[in-house]
């Protein structure tokens, strides 16, 4: 059968609907150019820059810290830092092959590849920028990755700031360190603008100052090629240049740090603080054992961190500002000025019960450190010889209530405010503390012969201590003690009126008890004489406090010149004995080089200038 032929209107029909067709996919592909390149077009071009742009950051260096003469304490140096880029095309298509980069890495940085594979995997979950596996490396690393850069996908040698100390061990507790942020701190707010990897202060002044002393990182955009290799600096997209850290000028005096650090015998464990009477500067902060804040600029081991923390020394423990100890005997001047205070006593008066060595109240003895005895004294002799029965008799005559009423008065049982991070507060305790532990009523008045000697469960830091010695000699003012003098090198750190706290106390009593002190240290029979100097007087007093698990701790506290201070000093060493022998030859040395600082000659090769 022959076939019907198509009439000229289907033919038509059927060019129409095929026109009509090509047009709709024409129309269509159009539609979604224009959506593409027009509506989308900035997002897609912006995903097109960002995989031809590499953004580099360039960490800005922190601010510098010098001593109040200039002399430099911490600084920035250049250094090189090896990244890794995880996201590298190389790994996305094979990730097995960081593996082997690893391996080859490893021996060349001094790090197990294990390690380091462990930290590429924390670290990619929060941050898609290249990660540190190692800082500071030497020439030859540098060199190694420079040469193999084709073996090593993703692999970079940066150029960033070290933080540095130059004096190592010297002003460690005061000075803190630095140390990576963790990812913990990374989810937190106030840390917005870390990222991983970046440094940040975690003790002392790095950490205290942690705000201005970092700066602001910048950042430089870099053409890559198809294999994600840096290519050259982008000319339409200038760098922005990193801001760096503000400059601090310290109170500290270099030449009074170094002598209260070198004081110690080595192995020893304790403290010193030196303040200014006159307005609370810090001019010494020691604390024993000490350790080189260096170590933790590169990052150290887990077994280098369980070192500096545990163990029986704990060299990373700022004994000036986070331990607290009985005040012993260093307590008793200002026992003295409560009992002058309340009425109780007058400078004169001689207690009926002379020493005998010992002093019974009810069924119980309390012994005093001279076992044959003072005989009687008055409030002037039983300061200058330390006589424990006065003050047993001290004690009861004033009462707890009253005698803890005038301690909080000198804010015994509260921080000093010290521009450091984890101060611990003292403890004096009142009638309320007693009842809270033991019960109301259910302890005996007993307990107030131990707190008038400064024993019990009283409890001081040394920085404490430095600002009650401050306080009787600048006659009646509490200076909050702080470390930063200026700012940038102009600017005063604070208002010294937001510092100072006058302690109402009559004139004369406080003269009494100063004139006593000062007998402490010049006084044959004083207790003190190892701290005398021989053109200048100086006011102390020295403890010895009962210590539960050894030896007992040696203190003393002192201000100088006697009639006049510029210096107030507490000195704490650990199961040492006597604060005559132990503590006072410590605040002597602390003393002459404060007196008798190092000549300019000598001091301008510590200025690091």
């Amino acid at each position: 059968m022959r076939a019907e032929p198509i009439s000229l209107g289907g033919w038509q029909r059927r060019e129409r609907i095929l026109t009509v067709s090509v047009a709709g996919i024409f129309a269509l592909v159009l539609m979604r150019l224009f959506f593409l390149q027009v509506l989308q077009g900035q997002r897609y071009r912006e995903l097109s820059e960002g995989n031809r742009i590499r953004v580099e950051v360039l960490t800005a260096p922190r601010g510098e810290v010098r001593d109040r003469k200039g002399r430099l304490l911490a600084d920035c140096v250049p250094s090189f830092t090896v990244t890794l880029d995880p996201f590298d095309k190389a790994y996305t298509r094979n990730p097995a092959h960081i593996d082997s980069t690893l391996a080859t890495l490893g021996p060349i940085l001094g790090v197990d590849p294990t390690l380091l594979k462990e930290k590429i995997q924390r670290e990619r979950k929060v941050s898609f920028l290249p990660i540190r596996l190692k800082r500071n490396v030497d020439i030859k690393s540098v060199a190694f990755v420079s040469e193999h850069r084709d073996q090593l996908p993703g692999v970079e040698v940066e150029s960033e700031p070290l933080r540095r100390y130059p004096l190592g061990l010297m002003a460690s507790h005061l000075l803190g360190y630095v140390g990576e942020i963790s990812d913990k701190e990374l989810l937190d707010p106030q840390y917005g603008d870390y990222l991983s990897g970046d440094l940040i202060g975690r003790m002392g002044i790095e950490r205290r100052y942690e705000k201005i002393l970092r700066g602001q990182d910048g950042k430089r955009f870099l053409e890559v090629n198809a294999l994600g290799r840096k290519a050259e600096l982008l000319g339409d997209k200038h760098p922005i240049v990193p801001r760096r850290g503000v400059d601090l000028e310290l109170t500290i005096d270099l030449d009074v740090q170094r002598a209260a650090e070198e004081a110690f015998a080595p192995g020893a464990r304790g403290a010193v603080v030196a303040l200014d009477p006159r307005n609370g500067e810090v001019l010494a902060l020691a604390s024993k054992p000490n350790y080189d804040p260096n170590e933790f600029s590169t990052g150290i081991t887990q077994e280098r961190w369980s070192e500096l923390s545990g163990g029986g020394n704990y060299p990373l423990f700022n004994r000036a500002i986070q331990a607290a100890y009985p005040p012993g005997s260093t307590l008793k001047p200002f026992t003295s000025l409560a009992g002058l205070e309340c009425g109780a006593i007058v400078p004169g008066t001689v207690f009926a019960s002379s020493c005998t060595g010992e002093f019974r109240f009810g069924t119980r003895l309390f012994g005093c450190w001279n076992h044959d005895g003072h005989g009687r004294l008055s409030m002037h002799d039983a300061i200058v010889r330390s006589c424990d029965v006065y003050f047993y008799q001290l004690g009861l005559r004033i009462g707890l209530e009253r005698l803890a009423d005038f301690m909080s008065k000198l804010q015994l049982s509260e921080k000093t405010g010290i521009d450091l991070p984890q101060e611990r507060r003292g403890l004096f305790p009142d009638r309320g503390w007693y009842d809270r532990r033991f019960g109301t009523g259910r302890w005996s008045r007993g307990l107030t012969l131990n707190v008038a000697i400064g024993q019990g469960e009283v409890s001081l830091t040394p920085v404490k201590l430095a600002q009650l010695a401050a306080f009787v000699g600048n006659g009646g003012v509490l200076w909050k003690p702080h470390l930063v003098r200026s700012v940038a090198s102009g600017a005063s750190a604070q208002a010294y009126d937001s510092l100072r706290q006058v302690v109402p106390v009559s004139p004369y009593n406080l003269e009494a008890v100063r004139s006593a002190m000062a007998s402490v240290v010049s006084d044959p029979n004083g207790t003190g004489g190892q701290a005398r100097l021989d053109s200048i007087a100086v006011a102390g007093k020295t403890g010895t406090a009962q210590n539960p698990h050894g030896k007992d701790h040696a203190l003393f506290i002192c201000f100088a010149p006697a009639e006049a201070p510029r210096i107030a000093v507490a000195v704490l060493v650990e199961n040492a004995g006597h604060g005559s022998s132990a503590a006072a030859p410590i605040a002597r040395k602390v003393l002459e080089a404060f007196f008798h600082p190092a000549p300019p000659e000598s001091a301008a090769v510590m200025t690091g200038r």
